[in-house]
């Protein structure tokens, strides 16, 4: 599940970098915190035979944190694909129509119980940060289970006056309720130690057939 590449159309090349370092931002977030999980597993053995050889036992740490945060993992977006079942690959360009469409997105937490929310963006920061077109949540079921889907309507992502080629869409996926005033990412922000996830796509908005 990684990103393609966007190809620049007839807007500026500032949709990629946008979506980018988006992408780059969230991708170094989760790389650390899966670095500050990991990390003293692979150390606590080299620790434990150095304090063996000077006679020292170092015992198991009971520590209510680390345990909440090895248990605590960010949700990932396995598959997204348009009403009939066909993949809604990336990173296109897609058309979204107006007025019309629903997306079946697969999800993926190892966190079981944990409500998913789901949003759709456009143009995110282009050239300001802009609401969630689109707001929807998985529960985690009377039965909790690691993957589940969800049916996400499209309707409201474009509009007439955004008809035309050059838009970014955006799917980011929360294992927190987001927070819509946090300056810092307006709209997007997650209390920690709530994780996100969020793929894009080049997108063109166009009208339905008539």
């Amino acid at each position: 599940m990684t990103s393609g590449t966007v190809t620049a159309m007839s807007r500026s090349r500032r949709p990629f970098r946008a979506a980018a370092a988006l992408n780059l931002t969230r991708s170094q977030g989760v790389v650390a915190a899966a670095r500050f999980v990991h990390l003293p597993r692979a150390v606590v053995p080299v620790v434990a035979a150095a304090a063996l050889a000077t006679g020292c036992v170092i015992p198991p740490s009971l520590s209510l944190e680390e345990n909440d945060a090895a248990q605590n993992a960010a949700p990932v977006i396995r598959d997204v694909r348009d009403e009939a079942g066909n993949p809604f690959e990336r990173p296109g360009p897609r058309d979204i129509v107006v007025g019309e469409g629903r997306l079946v997105i697969t999800l993926v937490d190892p966190d079981v119980g944990d409500t998913l929310y789901v949003r759709y963006y456009l143009d995110y920061g282009l050239p300001a940060p802009t609401p969630a077109r689109i707001e929807c949540e998985a529960a985690p079921g009377a039965t909790p289970t690691v993957e589940r889907q969800i049916t996400c309507s499209l309707v409201g992502v474009c509009t007439s006056p955004a008809v035309g080629p050059g838009h970014v869409f955006e799917i980011e996926v929360f294992d927190r309720p987001p927070i819509v005033d946090d300056p810092t990412r307006l709209f997007r922000q997650v209390a920690p130690p709530g994780l996100s996830t969020s793929w894009w796509w080049q997108a063109s908005c166009v009208e339905a057939a008539r």
